[in-house]
């Protein structure tokens, strides 16, 4: 705790939390934090799920629909889409000219779909609604709108209800919490008078959109001080502008829309506004005043300060030498021990069976040929010494595993060429290899810990130095030995 409040200290006094990047952050985490405080007391949950929804949501999805939509940015796209669906234009022909592509398949065939999984109230139409007339146009859930033609029903085997309730319960409740955020938005929309300007989805596109052949990463030119005024938006406590747009997309926050389709801008548009109405109204309610909202704010800063001074004065110094290797070497060598030498039993069965028999008895036995004779395998016992590296493609594979056993561990049945194959650990012999020896792939093994080493010994002298230059910390144990703490948790360390 006294170290972390130095290293805040030391950051403070170099700047850091003044700095354009530290101020940027700040004002970006604030609006977040807000926004995300907000929309948690709009929405509200958890979301309970009861037993007979889960039923109830089983026994509709046994019966399946087959739907064709068409999907259209606004009111008027759909009204326009409902006018050549009058003259005699197909249903798939419509949906084809109409959505986006990609968005639907083709022909707005969505092929069979179940009660749960799709938006409401689009959900309840595809369940309820006429076959073969056209139905619309109905909301997709705050995305646009829906026309929907319904082609067949037909009854379709369930698992058992024991194996889906889990699943069930959750389409449940995502449904229900994805209500309750589009009531939520709704209501942010009409209280704060959220309206996009019209022509300015088409404004933003003209503007913004690369040519075509243009470079994919090049970066528009910034609009000027009259153009950046220009209204995009308007809500009840101010507009958002050509400048807001211009900001939000050269910022690489957020979604960023199809520059190539208007409805993708237009709600694009509608979103960056209602997301400056929540800020306002967040702001309308205090919640920046709230003293939990203060201090996970605080936290949060306090971290971000803390990674940069440690990124700054740790970890951008660390470079490994051939003494910290060393150094590392000798608190680490037990890691870095090979096998030398080592004598071993050794038996291989060909069938499987036997195997698994000689591998039941391995378990419960302390020496192989004992086990072999009992469970009466087919192979022929070896005992032999080996050394290290082996020329043995087999002893080469558990060159690994036995590093880990000890004199008298069993291993296997492992499967080889030729059979299965079980090996006992008579007596082994390992070492490691001094500090000049070392390989090149164990030196690189060594870098790791090396670096944690000069780490260490890095952020000790960095808070060593800061004790002599901030502001002294003094540390009252009797009064936190005086102070009130929460009762201990029975069955936790120290209960």
């Amino acid at each position: 705790m006294v170290d972390r409040e130095l290293l805040l200290q030391g950051a403070m006094r170099e700047g850091l939390n003044e700095t354009p990047g530290f101020l940027a952050y700040r004002r970006q985490l604030e609006r977040e934090t807000l926004r995300a405080t907000l929309f948690q007391r709009l929405v509200g949950g958890p979301f309970a799920v009861s037993e007979a929804e889960v039923q109830e949501l089983y026994r509709r999805r046994a019966m399946s629909t087959r739907a064709r939509l068409i999907f259209a940015s606004d009111p008027p796209a759909a009204h326009a889409a409902l006018h050549d669906l009058a003259r005699g234009d197909s249903f798939a022909t419509v949906a084809d000219r109409y959505n986006p592509a990609g968005m639907v398949p083709p022909g707005g065939d969505i092929g069979l779909t179940r009660p749960g999984g799709l938006l409401p109230p689009l959900d309840d139409l595809v369940r309820t609604g006429p076959l073969g007339v056209v139905l619309g146009p109905v909301p997709g859930g705050g995305e646009g709108w829906f026309l929907v033609r319904l082609e067949e029903r037909t009854r379709q085997e369930q698992p058992p209800i024991e194996t889906q309730a889990p699943q069930l319960a959750e389409m449940i409740r995502q449904a229900k919490q994805r209500n309750a955020l589009l009531k939520a938005l709704d209501d942010l929309r009409a209280a704060h008078d959220v309206a996009v300007v019209h022509g300015a989805a088409q404004a933003v596109m003209s503007r913004f959109r690369l040519p075509p052949g243009g470079e994919p990463n090049a970066r528009v030119p910034a609009p000027g001080p009259d153009e950046r005024r220009q209204v995009l938006a308007t809500f009840r406590e101010g507009r958002y502008t050509l400048g807001d747009a211009y900001d939000d997309l050269a910022s690489g926050n957020g979604n960023r829309p199809d520059l190539a389709m208007l409805p993708a801008v237009q709600r694009w548009l509608e979103a960056q506004t209602l997301d400056r109405a929540a800020i306002a109204e967040a702001y309308r309610r205090h919640i920046q005043e709230e003293p939990q909202f203060q201090q996970g704010l605080r936290d949060r800063l306090d971290a971000y300060l803390l990674d940069g001074y440690y990124q700054k004065y740790v970890v951008a110094r660390v470079d490994a030498t051939p003494h910290d290797l060393e150094v590392a070497y000798e608190r680490y060598k037990g890691a870095l021990a090979r096998l030398v030498s080592a004598r071993v039993v050794s038996v291989t069965v060909r069938d499987s069976a036997e195997a698994a028999t000689l591998a039941e008895q391995a378990a419960h036995a302390t020496d192989l040929r004992e086990a072999t004779m009992t469970a009466a395998a087919g192979g022929r016992l070896h005992e032999e010494k080996l050394k290290f590296p082996s020329d043995s493609p087999v002893w080469t594979r558990f060159e690994g595993r036995m590093m880990s056993m000890r004199p008298g561990d069993i291993a296997g049945p492992y499967r080889v060429e030729d059979g299965w194959f079980v090996f006992q650990v008579m007596e082994k012999q390992q070492d490691t290899p001094p500090f000049a020896q070392l390989s090149p792939s164990a030196l690189e093994r060594l870098r790791g810990p090396a670096g944690e080493i000069q780490r260490e010994a890095l952020l000790a002298h960095l808070t060593d130095s800061l004790r002599t230059v901030v502001r002294p910390i003094e540390l009252h144990a009797e009064r936190l030995r005086r102070a009130p703490w929460p009762p201990a948790v029975a069955g936790l360390p120290g209960s």
